[in-house]
């Protein structure tokens, strides 16, 4: 379907409208032959001790290049700092690049409204006495920590201090400050904490009880923390020592709020974890459920120092990068380790094998399977007893034979020997008629005992019975049984067992001459 000539000529009408219209919009400083678009708002609001930043694009719309060089009127104030991400832009002609202007405060600001100026300085590269100004003006409003000045006499920060004398002052007003968080302290200790116990101990559920075990420590903790920094702020102390007092208090924050998301971790996700690991046949569970307690120890800690560090202005990103190389190495000096650790969750996932299951090792020892851990596996040896513990890379690159699967049924092979000259098909019947009559044997159609004519040895008519019995752990007693039976029949019928013997014939050597 074609358009319409003059539908098409209105919508690129239109379009160009737009496009019109949003440049005319722009925040634009200058109309001179290098454009310069402010990108941010030219006011911000920022914590005391962040950083903030401003961005301007520069478009050269003549048809000769320009270096641009910007800079920032400080002041000599050193309270701040502006740190530009390039010294200076080359533009040629139609191209536009963006500067970005990062302003670094000290901790120590109380709230303050900061001011200063911006200057591009454009220069036409095939001449350079063509020089052309651009000024922009930026503030910053600065908010101190805790957002109140230091130093004022009100209590709690809050209200105006109008108590009498001595009282009327900033210790009067710091005492009473720390009277009443003391109070609230004791309120959540004694009134608070009670009531929300009787409370809770009256449900059918023990997870708000755990809960609230959690974090009545962690509560009281950052209350007396939060009262005892916003108190002395209320002193005329040193603004270094008041931000280091509220940087001591983050720091504080961070390490508490840590410590409080790991005991809800631990208390509540990894215990109702293994709780759930108890109800549950899988052992996935019952081997993730530890190692996931175990990452929660490394990981939330190592969290919280990032933060920390990030405080003092370290870059995160060095950070993990420390961490990454740090676990690059520790790969290499621990492979055997990692090795049986992912050798352990694929036997986890693929469960070859569960407690209690009878395993024959390649070297033929018969085992029980005792506990399955991310590193080794330990086994019951039923013929020594004695504790194996075996790495879970051994168990999973060797050949291993679960004894009770598919299921706990066994077949086991006798075999016995009898005299040249014996009547076969009486020693197969007697030979079927000892294992029938074994409690332990299985008589149903499809698991009758099996006897075979099994060859012609030096001294005996070999026979081997196939016999299936019930459970593994009879395997032993119903072959020695079976044995007994057998012998007794065979002693019955004068059925002999021969034992290995040898024929020699003897050659008279001096009538093999004469002959």
């Amino acid at each position: 379907m074609k358009l319409d000539r003059t539908a098409l000529n209105r919508v690129m009408l239109l379009s160009l409208s737009f496009m019109l219209l949003a440049v005319m919009m722009a925040p634009m400083v200058s109309a001179a032959p290098v454009n310069v678009f402010a990108v941010d708002d030219d006011h911000k609001k920022v914590i005391a001790g962040d950083p903030v930043s401003f961005e301007w694009i520069l478009y050269n719309n003549d048809t000769v290049p320009y270096v641009v060089t910007p800079e920032a009127d400080q002041s000599s104030n050193s309270d701040f700092n502006v740190v530009f991400d390039q010294s200076h832009i080359t533009l040629y002609p139609g191209a536009s690049k963006s500067i970005l202007m990062t302003v670094n405060t000290i901790p120590e600001l109380s709230a303050i409204v900061l001011n200063f100026s911006v200057t591009f300085t454009i220069t036409q590269m095939n001449e350079l006495s063509n020089v052309i100004i651009v000024n922009d003006t930026v503030q910053i409003e600065v908010v101190p920590l805790f957002g109140t000045m230091a130093g004022d006499n009100k209590i709690l920060g809050i209200w105006e201090n109008q108590m009498p004398s001595p009282l009327d002052g900033n210790a009067g007003a710091f005492a009473v400050s720390v009277g009443i968080w003391a109070a609230i302290a004791l309120f959540v200790l004694l009134v608070a904490d009670p009531i929300l116990h009787a409370l809770t101990s009256k449900t059918t559920t023990e997870l708000d009880d755990i809960v609230l075990r959690i974090i009545r420590g962690p509560i009281l903790i950052l209350i007396v923390l939060f009262g005892a920094v916003s108190s002395l702020e209320i002193l005329s102390l040193d603004r270094s020592l008041i931000a280091n007092l509220e940087l001591l208090y983050r720091i504080s924050f961070i390490l508490v709020m840590a410590w409080l998301f790991y005991k809800i971790y631990d208390g509540v996700l990894i215990y109702y974890g293994h709780e759930l690991a108890k109800k549950t046949d899988s052992e996935v569970d019952d081997v993730l459920i530890p190692v996931l307690e175990k990452l929660g120890v490394i990981v939330i800690p190592m969290v919280a120092v990032m933060v920390i560090f990030s405080m003092f202005g370290y870059d995160l990103t060095v950070i993990l990068a420390g961490f990454g190389f740090m676990g690059i190495v520790i790969g290499f000096a621990a492979q055997a380790t990692l090795a049986n650790f992912f050798a352990g969750l694929q036997m986890v996932i693929d469960r070859p094998f569960k407690i209690e299951d009878l395993l024959r090792l390649d070297n033929g020892d018969i085992c029980s399977v005792r506990k399955i851990g991310m590193r080794s596996t330990t086994l019951y040896n039923t013929f020594t007893h004695e504790l194996v513990i075996v790495p879970n890379n051994d168990i999973a690159n060797k050949k291993i034979v679960n004894m009770v699967l598919p299921d706990r049924k066994l077949k086991i092979a006798v075999a016995v020997g009898v005299a040249y000259g014996t009547d076969v098909d009486l020693v197969k019947k007697l030979m079927f008629d000892a294992a029938i009559a074994l409690p332990e044997v299985i008589k149903d159609d499809d698991h009758l005992p099996i006897i075979r004519f099994s060859e012609f040895a030096d001294s005996s008519l070999n026979f081997t019975a196939f016999i299936w019995i019930t459970d593994l752990d009879k395997q032993f007693k119903a072959a020695s049984d079976y044995r007994t039976q057998l012998l007794n029949m065979f002693n019955q019928h004068n059925i002999e067992i021969p034992f290995p013997q040898s024929v020699v014939w003897l050659k008279d050597l001096a009538k093999a001459e004469d002959q």
